[in-house]
């Protein structure tokens, strides 16, 4: 397999989109890279290093802003195949890296280090129940070489993850077996009468072919799976994968298991506390919108929108009053409500109050 480097859009990401705190607001292409060929430069911006890139590609689901991108990874496609062949009747799919040069049927990608927990997920919201990884077992041979280290720890998050949801899938290491079908019997010459009749058969079964055919196309087309498209001003700030994720959710019957917040899944949940003064910080922080004032009376609510937060804590970093903290569990549930949430009302006497200037007492040295 030759090496196939992503690409980096420093322009999209968030370190370079929002305003510098003194340090990167998120460093998940670094964490992820397990070749360490990426750095930021002295503007916190990332840089890829294709002396000691492996072409792994694992560092494109990282990013939470879609700013790492492959020519050969597209969610999108690889779903609609995924759907194609659920139609056909497969649920148990073969799934081959570029470590397999044969043509077996089933689906490819490029290096199985490019999975997460999302678009699992998503395959399985396609009706996909088996998933049998062709080619992870050659990982140590492959220039790669990184795909099966990354998907372990994919799979742990997978399976935190499914503990929320009602709809499974399975992943296995070994490709699926392939059933030769023995040769018919040869049959002993029939009667002319009934070869006559016998003979139209194949006409008849082409014309049910054809139907069936056009029939399929027909479905198809309806059930096409297409990039996601901006419906609110949340979604065009959020990342294609999750995008994807937040649209197969209702199919993947959420439970209230609360779950954990993971780097491999950007999603976030926060709550506030009294010190907020609704200075407006946090909103003008926020890279996906997830957060805004609104009046009431002489009052301001803070407000968060669940299906539009990505964990990146900015909000957190960047509070004077410290008055943000990320929630232990994520409720999926909640996120399906596509509603904002109502954080704190904040009276009209804190609206008052200096940004940063806390009414607490400050303590003395002898205290």
């Amino acid at each position: 397999m030759v090496a196939a480097y992503p690409e980096i859009q420093p322009e999209h990401c968030l370190n370079t989109r929002l305003p510098d705190l003194g340090k990167p607001a998120c460093t998940r292409c670094l964490d992820r890279c397990p070749a360490d060929a990426i750095t930021l430069n002295p503007d916190h911006a990332p840089q890829l290093h294709a002396s000691a890139c492996t072409g792994c590609t694992g560092c494109v689901p990282a990013c939470p802003a879609d700013a790492i991108g492959h020519e050969a990874l597209s969610p999108v496609n690889l779903l609609q195949q995924a759907r194609q062949l659920v139609m056909q009747g497969q649920s148990e799919i073969n799934v081959a890296c570029n470590a397999i040069t044969d043509t077996r049927p089933g689906l490819r990608v490029h290096c199985h280090a490019s999975w997460d927990p999302a678009l699992l997920a998503c395959m399985a919201a396609e009706g996909v129940r088996i998933m049998h990884l062709e080619g992870i077992d050659q990982c140590d041979s492959c220039p790669a070489c990184h795909g099966s280290s990354l998907m372990q720890q994919t799979e742990k998050d997978y399976a935190t993850l499914n503990k929320s949801l009602g709809i499974q899938l399975h992943i296995s290491h070994k490709a699926k077996e392939i059933v030769v079908e023995k040769p018919l019997p040869v049959a002993e010459p029939e009667p002319q009468r009934r070869a006559f009749f016998r003979s139209l058969i194949p006409t008849l079964t082409q014309g049910a072919a054809m139907a069936a055919s056009q029939i399929g196309q027909a479905v198809n087309q309806a059930t096409a799976l297409e990039m996601p498209e901006a419906d609110t001003e949340h979604d065009s700030h959020l990342p294609v994968r999750l995008q994807l994720f937040l649209r197969a959710l209702p199919r993947l019957q959420a439970n209230f298991t609360p779950m954990p917040f993971m780097p491999s899944l950007p999603l976030g949940a926060i709550q506030a506390n009294a010190r907020c003064t609704a200075c407006n910080q946090c909103v003008e922080q926020c890279p996906t919108k997830a957060l805004d004032i609104r009046e009431f009376g002489a009052n301001k609510i803070l407000e968060f929108q669940p299906d539009a937060c990505i964990g990146c804590r900015q909000c957190i970093n960047t509070c004077p009053e410290d008055a943000l903290e990320s929630l232990p569990g994520i409720s999926l549930p909640s996120v399906l409500t596509q509603r904002a949430r109502p954080l704190i009302m904040v009276h009209e006497d804190m609206l008052k109050k200096e940004p940063g200037r806390s009414d607490r007492p400050e303590l003395k040295e002898d205290d």
